[in-house]
């Protein structure tokens, strides 16, 4: 019975033993597979992340080099389309141009140009409070404006008569001449005295038509009558 006892003692012994030897055994290799695993997973994601990494610089190449290709058919399109467009607005600059020359010229002529003159002179000089203003237009219709010197020139007078209408010398090309007969009264201060001096003169004015196909007063040539 003794030995009975201690058999059972030395077989609990043992299975204790064993069991507590497979316990350590089993712990050993899960927490070594929980490593591997944890180490696999690491490596994964470690590789997923690579691989994002790799495309998103792929892909930045990519655009970067979709961008300077556009950009070069871009700035080629838009130079071909500007040089177009210039020359298209010169083309059609010119064609206006010419229009409006042909149309200056049927429309307007040397006599009208040096009759719409004389008019801003007469008005000028008669009516109150218009005299800048028609001497400012009347300079105009010169090839060579000169504002100032008009003023100057009417600065005294008190009546502009024109005697006949302007007739047409001669018209060859964008050249033209157009006489006429003028009064001009002055009022002149002598010997403490206002007077009033008039004289009648034959005026040729030489005219040349301008780009647009105005006529223009290049200079005039004055002779007075006796």
């Amino acid at each position: 019975m003794r030995h009975f006892k201690l058999l059972l003692a030395v077989l609990f012994l043992y299975m204790l033993l064993t069991f507590n030897s497979c316990g350590d055994k089993t712990d050993e290799e899960l927490k070594t597979q929980e490593e591997t695993s944890s180490d696999k997973d690491k490596e994964l994601k470690d590789r997923e992340e690579f691989l994002r990494l790799k495309e998103e610089e792929l892909r930045a190449r990519e655009e970067a080099l979709n961008l300077k290709d556009s950009l070069g058919v871009d700035t080629t399109k838009e130079q071909k389309d500007s040089a177009k467009v210039k020359e298209e607005e010169k083309k059609k600059e010119k064609n206006v141009t010419e229009k409006e020359k042909e149309l200056n010229k049927r429309l307007d002529n040397p006599k009208t140009a040096v009759t719409d003159y004389l008019e801003y002179i007469k008005r000028g000089v008669s009516e109150s409070g218009s005299f800048d203003k028609n001497m400012k237009n009347a300079s105009e219709l010169w090839l060579s404006p000169s504002y100032q010197r008009f003023k100057s020139n009417y600065k005294n007078t008190t009546k502009f008569i024109v005697l006949n209408e302007p007739q047409v010398v001669s018209q060859k090309g964008d050249n033209a001449k157009v006489k006429v007969k003028v009064k001009i009264v002055n009022a002149v201060t002598k010997d403490g005295l206002q007077q009033e001096t008039s004289s009648e003169m034959t005026v040729t004015y030489n005219l040349v038509a301008d780009k647009s196909g105005k006529w223009k007063i290049k200079n005039n040539v004055v002779v007075k009558d006796k």
